[in-house]
């Protein structure tokens, strides 16, 4: 391949300003923000404008490379990976956002962050549910990719359960629409949710009509710090029929870390943390309480805007603690059926003993997704070895339980060979020869991030 006149072609679409060689730009582009994987793409190109993307896709199909549609870079999984042949097209400067309150929902370019977009949609006093712990990050383009999720899912769903229409470039550079600015829709086949989820293997997705909804008048929060890791899980299984908004968990490990970490003195109770929030009136806040005073050794209602922050932080701390703590490791994102919660976080607390490895587990517990985030040593080989096989161990189990190796994070290029196991467990050899079918038909030269979900 002649990269020159590769180069020549993408300063000649996309402006030289916007296109990068350079090591000091390649390098963070290599690897998503806490990725294990990593590798130098050939070039990075910056869209400054949404006609750029067509332009950049054609000469990557010219030129036969792989082309990776990049936001925020949060994926865990590997998804924006490059390989030896990937060109890497940086979408965050399309960040263009519009409210439409008449309508119910928010009109945003895939760079928009998720933040923004709730900041524009808090001026008229409306938010986007959907999440994800990386909400300051994660872009439009990420989360509609990866489908995201977070605190909120138990109440409201996922990504892909608020998007109207989307506006798509595809492999060859051509545009299109798909779905309506409306919120019913029966107009053909429900090709949206097709797309979300896809980790940009089918399209490149450049714009989304996503819902809205009003802003709760209130919250109330309360934490219950458990003894013992069963009654943990007896109590979020009774409080999830109340219908929170979050219902979230948050293991001893969670808790001990962001004490440390944040200087908090919270219980540090060995069956963990359970956190509730609720968006109806104050006697809900005492049904949840009564439920929690039930085994609880303590219950926290917080009295100041300081403390509803702060508890809400030893749960976002549990996630990212083996992260800060150790050198190396890996994210944990299975998800089981909420009556197998207590097997699965069982399992989880043998498995840390069995291998002898660090485990900070917390989750959205209210929908049956738990986060056990693995630290550890990538230069001690027998800890990052017991580290990969307890990972291995634990989606193994979710899959026995009836669950999934993933609820929200994706399967990118670490979890392919976890995906085929469970595909093969349940039965489903069908969906990987479906899954392949389709990204031929999307894209015939397999030019949009391949390596994700299959070689």
């Amino acid at each position: 391949m002649d990269n020159k006149l590769l180069i020549e072609k993408l300063i000649d679409a996309a402006g030289k300003e916007n296109v990068f060689t350079d090591n000091e730009h390649l390098i963070i582009y290599q690897r998503g923000s806490i990725d294990p994987l990593k590798h130098m793409p050939l070039a990075v190109v910056k869209i400054t404008d949404e006609k750029n993307i067509s332009r950049v896709i054609k000469i990557a199909n010219e030129f036969n490379i792989n082309i990776i549609a990049r936001g925020g870079g949060s994926s865990p999984t590997g998804a924006v990976v490059p390989d030896d042949n990937t060109l890497i097209m940086d979408l965050r400067p399309l960040n263009k956002i519009n409210v439409s309150i008449e309508d119910g929902y928010v009109e945003a370019y895939a760079g928009a962050t998720l933040q923004e977009v709730n900041e524009e949609c808090k001026k008229y006093n409306f938010f986007f549910p959907p999440d994800p712990s990386s909400v300051s990050v994660s872009t439009v383009g990420g989360a509609i990719n990866e489908n995201s999720g977070g605190m909120r899912c138990a109440r409201y769903g996922v990504v892909k359960d608020w998007i109207l229409k989307l506006d798509v470039v595809l492999a060859d550079g051509s545009e299109t629409t798909f779905g309506e600015a409306i919120y019913k829709n029966r107009g053909g086949f429900n090709i949206i949710d097709l797309i979300a989820g896809s980790e940009g293997t089918l399209c490149i997705v450049k714009k989304a009509w996503l819902k809205i909804i009003a802003m709760p008048k209130k919250i109330y929060r309360i934490a219950g710090f458990y003894d013992n890791i069963n009654d943990a899980m007896d109590a979020i299984l009774a409080i999830r029929k109340l219908n929170p908004l979050i219902l979230e968990f948050s293991d001893y490990y969670g808790i001990v870390a962001a004490n440390k970490i944040r200087g908090f003195s919270y219980p540090e109770t060995r069956g963990g943390m359970v956190l509730a929030d609720t968006d109806f009136d104050e006697s809900y806040l005492e049904d949840i309480k009564k439920i929690m005073e039930k085994n609880a050794s303590k219950i926290i209602i917080p009295e100041n805007k300081d403390e509803f922050n702060n508890i809400f932080e030893v749960r976002r701390i549990a996630f990212t603690a083996p992260g800060i703590l150790f050198p190396g490791f890996i994210d944990g994102d299975v998800v089981v059926p909420l009556s197998k919660l207590k097997d699965m976080i069982n399992f989880v607390y043998k498995t840390r003993e069995k291998y002898g490895v660090y485990i900070a587990t917390c989750g959205h517990a209210g929908d049956g997704n738990l986060h056990p985030q693995i630290g550890g040593n990538p230069d001690d080989h027998e800890n990052w070895r017991n580290v990969l096989l307890a990972m291995d161990d634990i989606n193994i189990e979710a899959v026995r339980l009836g669950g999934s190796i993933s609820g929200e994070h994706g399967i990118g290029r670490i979890k392919k060979d976890l995906l085929l196991k469970q595909l093969k467990y349940k039965k489903q050899d069908e969906t990987i020869i479906i899954m392949k079918n389709l990204k031929k038909m999307f894209d015939p030269k397999n030019i949009l991030n391949r390596g994700n979900f299959f070689d």
